[in-house]
């Protein structure tokens, strides 16, 4: 969820996952990085020039104060508008990774483990339209 992002400490990054007690469901997760993500959290941790303090929040503003979720999404809704994203809120970049897990083929619990989803009826629908695309490629590599 975008609201967890910017209470990510340096303490819950050990190198290879994020660790968060999700905000809304109070759940713990552990969620392994993308390389990307990886890359990204090594060369900011680098740029600190000396080993971060666990408290110290990952995404800080100019100034030195954390993130808040307000100024998260002004720079979110900023890249949309760069992008000519801007009928996307923060919200439909959850609901695309559930579609995306769902793509690779994870099941409902493989999905809820990574997503933090509650209950098996949000995953079926966020992740039904990708496994419809699924299933009807399937479908026509069989009519071959």
């Amino acid at each position: 969820r975008p609201g967890d992002w910017v209470g990510f400490r340096w303490g819950d990054y050990n190198g290879e996952s994020l660790t968060l007690r999700q905000n809304k469901t109070d759940k713990s997760l552990v969620l392994p990085c993308t390389p990307q993500l990886k890359a990204a959290l090594d060369r900011a941790k680098g740029a600190l020039g000396a080993v971060p303090i666990a408290g110290r929040p990952i995404l800080m503003k100019r100034d030195g104060n954390p993130v808040s979720y307000r100024y998260m999404a002004q720079i979110m809704l900023k890249e949309r508008r760069r992008l000519g994203l801007e009928a996307y809120d923060l919200h439909a970049l959850r609901y695309r990774g559930v579609q995306e897990l769902a793509l690779h083929g994870c099941t409902d619990d493989e999905i809820a483990a990574y997503s933090g989803h509650a209950t098996k009826a949000m995953i079926e629908k966020y992740a039904g339209e990708a496994r419809q695309i699924m299933r009807a490629r399937q479908a026509a590599e069989k009519r071959r």
